[in-house]
């Protein structure tokens, strides 16, 4: 099993906390205590979906020292739809 499967299949050890800000309700993550849009304090924190859709993906098959084990692997940009872009690894996915 890959690591990042093993995290996405324990809900307890796996959530995606973001902040809402109480001006503008514009999705802050990772958290930052001030809204990007507005700058205005944003301590509202909540849970995103994890859902979202892929903007861009890359396999790695030369990975880097100390990943080699698990090359090819395949990561991604994905804008959750909260809003929020997120850098993630792709598991459960076709190598085509």
């Amino acid at each position: 099993m890959q690591i990042s499967q093993h995290w996405r299949l324990n809900q307890q050890r796996y959530a995606l906390i973001g902040e809402e800000c109480p001006s503008c309700r514009a999705k802050i993550f990772p958290p930052r205590d001030v809204c990007l849009a507005c700058a205005a304090p944003a301590k509202d924190l909540f849970t995103l979906s994890g859902l979202g859709e892929v903007y861009a993906y890359s396999t790695v098959y030369n990975a880097p020292a100390g990943f080699t084990g698990n090359a090819p692997y395949t990561v991604a940009l994905v804008k959750l739809d909260e809003g929020p872009v997120v850098t993630a690894q792709l598991t459960d996915i076709d190598d085509d």
